[in-house]
Protein backbone atom coordinates (compact mmCIF):
# COMPACT_ATOMS: atom_id res chain seq x y z
CA UNK A 1 0.00 0.00 0.00
CA UNK A 2 1.28 3.57 -1.05
CA UNK A 3 1.02 6.42 1.30
CA UNK A 4 1.91 10.16 0.46
CA UNK A 5 2.97 11.87 3.60
CA UNK A 6 2.62 16.26 4.77
CA UNK A 7 -0.05 17.52 1.99
CA UNK A 8 -2.67 20.20 2.16
CA UNK A 9 -6.46 18.84 1.55
CA UNK A 10 -9.34 21.18 1.11
CA UNK A 11 -12.86 19.25 1.39
CA UNK A 12 -15.32 20.39 -0.36
CA UNK A 13 -18.68 18.75 -1.42
CA UNK A 14 -17.56 20.09 -5.00
CA UNK A 15 -13.91 20.10 -6.68
CA UNK A 16 -12.28 23.27 -6.54
CA UNK A 17 -9.05 24.00 -8.08
CA UNK A 18 -6.30 24.81 -5.38
CA UNK A 19 -6.09 28.81 -6.62
CA UNK A 20 -10.20 28.68 -5.96
CA UNK A 21 -9.71 27.61 -2.50
CA UNK A 22 -9.96 30.91 0.30
CA UNK A 23 -8.47 32.16 3.28
CA UNK A 24 -11.59 30.90 5.60
CA UNK A 25 -11.80 27.24 3.94
CA UNK A 26 -11.23 24.40 6.62
CA UNK A 27 -7.57 23.20 4.99
CA UNK A 28 -6.61 19.61 6.53
CA UNK A 29 -3.15 19.21 6.87
CA UNK A 30 -2.23 15.60 6.22
CA UNK A 31 0.04 13.65 7.72
CA UNK A 32 -0.44 10.80 5.63
CA UNK A 33 -3.03 9.02 3.15
CA UNK A 34 -3.36 6.78 1.16
CA UNK A 35 -2.77 6.72 -2.75
CA UNK A 36 -4.24 4.49 -5.58
CA UNK A 37 -3.64 4.74 -9.10
CA UNK A 38 -6.44 4.09 -11.84
CA UNK A 39 -7.05 4.48 -15.15
CA UNK A 40 -8.41 7.75 -16.59
CA UNK A 41 -12.03 6.30 -17.36
CA UNK A 42 -12.69 5.03 -13.89
CA UNK A 43 -11.09 8.24 -12.58
CA UNK A 44 -13.42 10.52 -14.49
CA UNK A 45 -16.16 8.42 -13.51
CA UNK A 46 -15.34 9.00 -9.90
CA UNK A 47 -15.50 12.37 -10.35
CA UNK A 48 -18.03 12.74 -12.66
CA UNK A 49 -21.08 10.45 -11.43
CA UNK A 50 -22.22 8.86 -7.85
CA UNK A 51 -20.54 6.12 -6.72
CA UNK A 52 -20.69 4.01 -4.26
CA UNK A 53 -17.49 1.99 -3.29
CA UNK A 54 -17.50 -1.88 -2.20
CA UNK A 55 -17.55 -2.69 1.32
CA UNK A 56 -13.88 -4.56 1.21
CA UNK A 57 -11.99 -0.92 -0.61
CA UNK A 58 -13.48 1.06 2.66
CA UNK A 59 -12.24 -1.23 5.10
CA UNK A 60 -8.61 -1.18 3.58
CA UNK A 61 -8.66 2.31 3.93
CA UNK A 62 -10.13 2.82 6.77
CA UNK A 63 -8.60 5.32 9.28
CA UNK A 64 -5.35 4.80 7.00
CA UNK A 65 -5.35 8.74 6.73
CA UNK A 66 -3.90 10.84 9.15
CA UNK A 67 -4.18 14.60 9.96
CA UNK A 68 -2.56 17.19 12.37
CA UNK A 69 -4.64 18.70 14.90
CA UNK A 70 -2.94 21.33 16.59
CA UNK A 71 -0.64 19.19 18.42
CA UNK A 72 -2.52 15.90 17.97
CA UNK A 73 -3.05 13.43 15.46
CA UNK A 74 -6.52 12.35 14.09
CA UNK A 75 -8.31 10.13 11.99
CA UNK A 76 -10.65 10.64 8.90
CA UNK A 77 -12.43 7.24 8.83
CA UNK A 78 -12.65 7.19 5.02
CA UNK A 79 -10.20 9.31 2.94
CA UNK A 80 -7.86 8.60 0.33
CA UNK A 81 -5.87 10.08 -2.82
CA UNK A 82 -6.40 9.05 -6.24
CA UNK A 83 -4.99 9.61 -9.69
CA UNK A 84 -4.33 8.59 -13.46
CA UNK A 85 -1.32 10.05 -13.56
CA UNK A 86 -2.07 13.00 -15.19
CA UNK A 87 -4.52 14.25 -12.29
CA UNK A 88 -4.71 13.52 -8.79
CA UNK A 89 -8.17 14.36 -6.41
CA UNK A 90 -8.21 13.62 -2.47
CA UNK A 91 -11.84 12.24 -1.74
CA UNK A 92 -13.82 11.92 1.28
CA UNK A 93 -16.19 8.70 1.80
CA UNK A 94 -19.18 8.48 4.36
CA UNK A 95 -19.27 5.05 5.61
CA UNK A 96 -21.64 3.47 3.23
CA UNK A 97 -19.08 4.18 0.25
CA UNK A 98 -20.69 7.01 -1.29
CA UNK A 99 -18.17 10.10 -2.02
CA UNK A 100 -19.02 13.13 0.37
CA UNK A 101 -16.30 15.58 -0.53
CA UNK A 102 -13.61 16.38 -3.20
CA UNK A 103 -10.01 18.25 -2.77
CA UNK A 104 -7.54 19.19 -5.20
CA UNK A 105 -3.75 19.67 -4.69
CA UNK A 106 -1.41 22.21 -4.61
CA UNK A 107 0.07 22.37 -7.69
CA UNK A 108 3.76 21.61 -6.40
CA UNK A 109 2.13 18.73 -4.11
CA UNK A 110 0.22 17.33 -6.85
CA UNK A 111 3.40 17.55 -8.97
CA UNK A 112 5.49 15.59 -6.43
CA UNK A 113 2.68 12.78 -6.47
CA UNK A 114 2.19 12.46 -10.32
CA UNK A 115 6.14 11.81 -10.22
CA UNK A 116 5.26 8.94 -7.76
CA UNK A 117 2.09 8.11 -9.90
CA UNK A 118 4.20 6.59 -12.25
CA UNK A 119 6.26 3.89 -10.30
CA UNK A 120 2.78 2.67 -9.51
CA UNK A 121 0.80 -0.03 -11.19
CA UNK A 122 -3.23 0.23 -11.58
CA UNK A 123 -5.71 -0.97 -9.59
CA UNK A 124 -8.95 -1.97 -10.18
CA UNK A 125 -11.53 0.00 -7.77
CA UNK A 126 -15.06 -2.25 -7.60
CA UNK A 127 -18.09 0.54 -7.56
CA UNK A 128 -21.53 1.17 -8.35
CA UNK A 129 -22.58 3.95 -10.13
CA UNK A 130 -26.08 5.46 -8.50
CA UNK A 131 -26.67 8.34 -11.31
CA UNK A 132 -25.17 11.48 -12.50
CA UNK A 133 -24.09 14.24 -10.47
CA UNK A 134 -25.65 17.76 -11.05
CA UNK A 135 -23.34 19.20 -14.07
CA UNK A 136 -22.19 22.57 -12.82
CA UNK A 137 -21.47 25.63 -14.55
CA UNK A 138 -18.51 26.98 -15.99
CA UNK A 139 -18.37 29.82 -13.54
CA UNK A 140 -15.98 29.90 -11.08
CA UNK A 141 -15.80 29.60 -7.63
CA UNK A 142 -16.20 33.36 -6.72
CA UNK A 143 -18.80 34.03 -9.84
CA UNK A 144 -21.03 31.44 -8.72
CA UNK A 145 -21.21 33.08 -5.18
CA UNK A 146 -21.29 36.77 -6.84
CA UNK A 147 -24.62 35.89 -8.65
CA UNK A 148 -26.29 34.28 -5.69
CA UNK A 149 -25.74 36.82 -3.47
CA UNK A 150 -26.90 39.43 -5.88
CA UNK A 151 -30.16 36.82 -6.70
CA UNK A 152 -30.25 37.21 -2.52
CA UNK A 153 -29.92 40.87 -1.89
CA UNK A 154 -32.15 41.49 -4.96
CA UNK A 155 -34.83 39.91 -4.01
CA UNK A 156 -34.84 41.16 0.11
CA UNK A 157 -34.99 44.48 -1.66
CA UNK A 158 -37.44 43.88 -3.76
CA UNK A 159 -39.90 42.31 -0.55
CA UNK A 160 -39.06 44.87 1.20
CA UNK A 161 -39.90 47.53 -1.23
CA UNK A 162 -36.36 49.71 -1.40
CA UNK A 163 -36.95 51.53 -3.84
CA UNK A 164 -33.81 53.97 -3.79
CA UNK A 165 -31.76 50.86 -3.33
CA UNK A 166 -33.32 49.41 -6.62
CA UNK A 167 -33.20 52.37 -8.91
CA UNK A 168 -29.92 53.25 -7.87
CA UNK A 169 -28.82 49.36 -8.96
CA UNK A 170 -31.29 49.40 -12.00
CA UNK A 171 -29.14 52.97 -12.80
CA UNK A 172 -25.61 51.76 -11.83
CA UNK A 173 -26.34 48.90 -14.33
CA UNK A 174 -28.01 50.29 -17.22
CA UNK A 175 -27.02 53.14 -17.33
CA UNK A 176 -30.60 54.95 -17.37
CA UNK A 177 -33.15 55.73 -15.19
CA UNK A 178 -36.55 54.01 -14.07
CA UNK A 179 -39.20 54.20 -11.36
CA UNK A 180 -41.06 51.03 -12.25
CA UNK A 181 -40.01 49.03 -9.64
CA UNK A 182 -41.85 45.01 -10.66
CA UNK A 183 -39.94 46.56 -14.14
CA UNK A 184 -35.94 46.73 -12.24
CA UNK A 185 -37.05 43.99 -10.63
CA UNK A 186 -37.40 41.59 -13.73
CA UNK A 187 -34.80 43.59 -15.69
CA UNK A 188 -32.07 42.80 -13.08
CA UNK A 189 -33.15 39.42 -12.41
CA UNK A 190 -33.08 38.46 -15.86
CA UNK A 191 -29.25 39.74 -16.09
CA UNK A 192 -28.57 37.51 -13.56
CA UNK A 193 -28.51 34.37 -15.59
CA UNK A 194 -25.10 35.72 -17.06
CA UNK A 195 -21.92 37.12 -15.63
CA UNK A 196 -20.00 39.89 -16.70
CA UNK A 197 -17.83 42.80 -14.99
CA UNK A 198 -20.59 44.79 -14.25
CA UNK A 199 -22.28 42.21 -11.57
CA UNK A 200 -18.65 42.43 -9.99
CA UNK A 201 -19.36 46.56 -9.34
CA UNK A 202 -23.17 46.12 -8.12
CA UNK A 203 -21.72 42.99 -5.77
CA UNK A 204 -18.50 45.49 -4.27
CA UNK A 205 -21.08 48.05 -4.28
CA UNK A 206 -23.30 46.44 -2.18
CA UNK A 207 -21.00 45.40 0.54
CA UNK A 208 -19.18 48.75 0.46
CA UNK A 209 -22.87 49.95 1.15
CA UNK A 210 -23.39 47.53 4.45
CA UNK A 211 -19.86 47.88 5.69
CA UNK A 212 -20.54 52.30 5.91
CA UNK A 213 -23.37 50.60 7.93
CA UNK A 214 -21.07 49.14 10.10
CA UNK A 215 -19.01 51.67 10.82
Amino acid sequence: MTYVYDVLLNFNSELYDFYEWEKDDNVTHIKRINLFKVDSKIFNEILDKKIKLNEDFLLSIFNKCEYFDNRSVKNIPYASLVTDSYRVMGLMFDESGNVIKYSSLLLDEEEDILDISDRLGEIRIDYEIKGIKDKSNDLTRLENHIIKYLKKDLSNSYKDKNINKLKYLYYEYFNKQCDDIDKIYQSLSSELENINEKHFALYNLIKLSYSHKNV
